[in-house]
């Protein structure tokens, strides 16, 4: 092999080594949409709640801040119903699906060791809970 050759290996080699994570990170996995909606969900979530912490909320302003979240609501609904059609199967789909839960779920509700939740709520919890931790 000449210069020439060997130089345009040794390019083609480098460029492979840089090229090829880039290329993989940016293919989807199998639970690429399954994050996508759960990311989306928790970010529609934080900015529907943020709207009501208002000093001084009154009930009126409350019955406006609803009309003016009933679209991010009437979305957050239809996510997370796709959500609970979508199995996940990847740790990280699960992952994806508890923050979404998580999100969704009264902080109340989240205690295991209440017993005056329901079992499967307490079940649910400790499911949420500790997917949390793999997120």
């Amino acid at each position: 092999m000449n210069r020439r050759g060997t130089f345009k290996a040794i390019t083609a080699a480098a460029m492979g080594a840089v090229v090829a994570p880039v290329v993989a990170q940016a293919a989807p996995g199998p639970d690429a949409d399954l994050i996508a909606m759960a990311d989306r969900y928790v970010a529609l979530e934080a900015r529907y709640n943020a709207a009501y912490k208002v000093p001084g909320l009154t009930i009126e302003m409350e019955e406006a801040i609803d009309r003016q979240n009933a679209p991010i609501e009437a979305e957050m609904h239809e996510i997370l119903d796709r959500i609970a059609r979508t199995p996940a199967r990847t740790p990280e789909g699960v992952a994806a699906i508890a923050r979404a839960a998580l999100a969704y779920a009264d902080p109340t509700d989240l205690d295991p060791e209440n017993n005056h939740l329901h079992l499967t709520d307490r079940i649910a919890a400790r499911l949420m809970l500790d997917a949390r931790r793999f997120a």
